[in-house]
């Protein structure tokens, strides 16, 4: 990052426009259980982790939604402010616990570790990083506070501008992958006949956040792998549980949007040993609906064509030019279809080397977002100990809570019989 001086220490620094598009949401996460150490020890640690930089991010304070402010005469007085304790936490069923987090949200902090019990809890705000940051975090945060070093992934120097380093490094060096990108944009984008649009009836929507959370088991987990890689076409994870969840949701009952979309790390696409710890996922659109080899092949079309990058330089230069105005809607159609977004973050090591305590207890872990859009059910998934966890956020305005409670343990229980009634419906 550039930085400019304003005196006594204080550096400005210019918000790039993807952090913008990610401002005003924030990563709500639930861990443990969790040997934690004391309050004072992690204060301590965030201290020590804000002091790296603004290439640590956490120390970023935002001006005026167009600057950074990095003051690290007041990084002890923000350290002290991040760490808090919450025993009413320790206690409530994980969905409950997530969803009391959007109270503990404080404006201008990007960070909020919360203390309650053996469980450790984060807000993050999705403006200054996302989730490969936010799997990162725990175990370091522990770590630093039980004396350790700060790690070389919070002290490396940033990139200034990575997102033109992966442009060039995608398609200026590979001039063939414009012609993909172009081709996979016209496959997806048929010419549709002009259709009046129909007014739907909408209902009062309050903008809160339920989030319902549930995890399988080590053979549910390892059936579905089993049956994704022996079809006569193997198809992805990915297109596999945006199918599946699709399938659970439609058989309680919820309308379903026709096509889904899939949240990418564009890190992908910059060049090797070059990494960026600020914002830098976008939302890719599946199409393909609920067949299994189209929405398969979407996601691989659109991947392999450079278009997440594409989409994400797009939303920045938008940002850039008409900075959009994020307000909450204040109703919703009466009758929703549920967009789902699914963000994989599949085996994770570094969540997996959180120091969990094993005394016979199930580990926790759950992530969710705040604010979720009216229409929108998002779904994020994380491996550990070989099972599958998944925390779906959605508005109960919207959607029935019993219906999605029901769907997600139906999912996560078995997802093959999902899969095969889906592919057998195709064959019928």
């Amino acid at each position: 990052m550039t930085a400019a001086s304003t005196g006594r220490g204080v550096a400005r620094l210019p918000m790039r426009a993807v952090d913008r598009l990610g401002s005003g949401i924030h990563i709500l996460s639930v861990f443990g259980p969790v040997a934690l150490p004391g309050r004072e020890a992690l204060v301590d640690a965030v201290w020590r982790i804000l002091s790296v930089g603004p290439d640590a991010r956490l120390g970023l304070r935002a001006v005026d939604g167009r600057e950074w402010e990095y003051a690290p005469e007041s990084l002890r007085e923000v350290a002290e402010r991040m760490v808090v304790e919450a025993p009413e936490l320790a206690t409530r069923e994980l969905s409950e616990a997530l969803e009391g987090l959007v109270a503990h949200i404080e404006p201008g902090l990007p960070m909020r570790v919360v203390l309650a019990g053996d469980r450790l809890l984060l807000i993050l705000d999705h403006g200054v990083v996302d989730a490969r940051f936010t799997t990162r975090l725990p175990a370091t945060l522990v770590a630093v506070a039980g004396g350790g070093e700060i790690p070389a992934w919070l002290t490396a120097e940033g990139i200034s501008r990575p997102l033109w380093t992966a442009f060039v490094e995608t398609f200026a060096k590979h001039p063939g992958r414009v012609v993909a990108l172009l081709r996979a944009r016209r496959v997806e984008s048929p010419v549709a006949p002009r259709i009046a649009p129909v007014e739907r009836p909408s209902i009062g929507w309050n903008g809160s956040t339920s989030v319902v959370v549930a995890a399988g088991s080590k053979a549910s987990f390892k059936a579905l792998h089993t049956w994704l890689r022996r079809r006569d076409e193997p198809v992805s994870f990915g297109a596999g549980v945006i199918v599946a969840l699709r399938a659970a949701l439609a058989a309680e009952g919820l309308r379903l949007s026709p096509d889904s979309e899939m949240v990418y790390d564009v890190r992908g696409y910059l060049p090797s040993g070059v990494d960026t710890t600020g914002n830098f996922v976008t939302g890719i659109p599946v199409t393909g609906g609920d067949d299994l080899t189209a929405v398969d092949r979407s996601i691989a079309q659109t991947t392999s064509s450079g278009r997440p990058l594409a989409a994400l330089m797009a939303g920045a230069i938008k940002e850039s030019v008409r900075p959009a105005r994020r307000v909450l809607p204040a109703s919703t159609p009466a009758h929703a279809r549920a967009r789902v977004v699914l963000s994989n973050l599949g085996l994770n090591r570094p969540l997996q080397s959180i120091p969990w305590i094993r005394d016979g207890r199930s580990i926790e872990a759950a992530s969710a977002v705040h604010p979720i859009a009216p229409e929108t059910v998002a779904a994020q998934l994380m491996v550990l100990d070989g099972v599958l966890h998944v925390a779906v956020s959605y508005n109960d305005t919207s959607f029935d809570r019993e219906a999605v409670q029901r769907a997600v343990r139906a999912f996560v229980d078995d997802p093959v019989a999902l899969l095969d009634g889906v592919v057998s419906r195709e064959d019928a």
